[in-house]
């Protein structure tokens, strides 16, 4: 159920955001250009912002910041010591530092602040997302099996769950 005709829900009431839905529901990615600030800090998009959190050393936080797209702020985030086809752009190879030990355990966490962030400071996007209704919301992404569905569809969809979670909370304020 679409509020004020701005979006159309499929009919599967499922919005599958990272390819079959994109052109209508593109907003809904962490790379959607959607300026958030969090502990005084301005980022251009949640991607930028959930990346940098990664390391608190103020140059890699500044490199991620300035990555002039998303997907360059994730390459530059990359794990040092995966594979070299995702590592080469490393930020952390290239200074011979590590991420933050704990990063498994937080990164929902920082997740759930950044999307928070995103539709509580933009208030157009917080319209569309309430717009979705009950919708459940997928990233369909066949290469990412943690955030997304993966290769099997099977992945748990956690970009998906915070954004219904978020959804939920922000129908309660």
């Amino acid at each position: 159920m679409a509020g004020a005709g701005m979006i159309s829900v499929p009919t599967d009431n499922r919005i599958l955001y990272f390819a079959r839905d994109r052109g209508q529901f593109g907003f809904l990615s962490h790379f959607h250009p959607s300026p958030i600030v969090l502990d005084g800090e301005t980022w251009p998009t949640v991607e930028h912002f959930y990346q940098a959190q990664k390391s608190a050393d103020p140059a890699y936080r500044a490199a991620i910041r300035e990555a002039i797209h998303p997907g360059r702020a994730k390459s530059l985030a990359a794990q040092p010591l995966a594979p070299r086809r995702i590592s080469r752009h490393s930020w952390f190879k290239a200074h011979d530092r590590l991420p933050r030990p704990d990063w498994h355990e937080v990164k929902l966490d920082i997740m759930r602040r950044g999307d928070r962030a995103k539709f509580e400071q933009n208030p157009d996007l917080r319209t569309l997302l309430l717009d979705t209704g009950d919708a459940e919301l997928v990233e369909d992404s066949p290469i990412e099996p943690f955030w997304g569905i993966g290769p099997d569809g099977t992945g748990p969809n956690w970009a998906g769950r915070v954004l219904m979670e978020v959804r939920e909370s922000l129908r309660q304020t």
